[in-house]
């Protein structure tokens, strides 16, 4: 999610600085809103315009920085993320299929997909999280702090005995059975 925010954000100022390089993920909509105040820019020729999109898109940028920041704390943030970054995948989708297709923008979704998918394990471990019981879970963690549960796993351990490290013999065997059976063709080819 930070990965996203940081694209975004320098994305916005490469654009602003007409560099004509860009990051191939970012967010969508405060893109989509900078753009419409180029245009306005470009159209009217009052920069007021261009920095208003510009402050605009910023704006947009900052409630997932707020959501990365606060999920941990705030659970929920978790799911509205998800919601927000889906919408603004799908505003993608639209562009995508409605004004033009790139490869690059291949590349773009996959990104997305593998962005969405770690929020929605974050949702589904969110919502099994939900599911104890606070005090329980509060337990749980000083126990896991504490190092009483790694303590009690080593005691297990402990006690249960390794087996002894044997040496394999198993090529010397071969070898020794090799020098024999030509030691007695030597001795059969004399006989002979």
């Amino acid at each position: 999610m930070l990965a996203v925010i940081a694209f975004s954000v320098i994305n916005l100022i490469l654009t602003a600085l007409d560099a004509g390089i860009y990051f191939l993920f970012f967010t969508t909509i405060p893109q989509f809103v900078f753009e419409l105040g180029r245009i306005m820019y470009f159209g009217t020729g009052a920069i007021i315009f261009m920095i208003i999109g510009l402050i605009i898109a910023f704006i947009c940028i900052v409630p997932y920085f707020v959501f990365w920041l606060l999920a941990k704390r705030v659970r929920i943030l978790i799911l509205v993320a998800l919601i927000i970054l889906g919408i603004d995948t799908f505003v993608l989708l639209y562009f995508i299929t409605g004004v033009e297709f790139q490869f690059s923008s291949l590349l773009d979704i996959a990104f997305r997909v593998w962005i969405l998918y770690y929020l929605i394990n974050g949702t589904k471990a969110w919502a099994k999280m939900s599911s104890i019981s606070t005090d329980d879970f509060n337990v749980l963690l000083q126990e896991i702090k504490s190092g009483e549960i790694i303590s009690s796993e080593t005691e297990k351990t402990e006690g249960v005995e390794e087996p002894e490290e044997t040496e394999d013999f198993g090529e010397a065997d071969e070898h020794e059975e090799s020098q024999e059976k030509t030691s007695n063709e030597d001795n059969n080819s004399t006989k002979e």
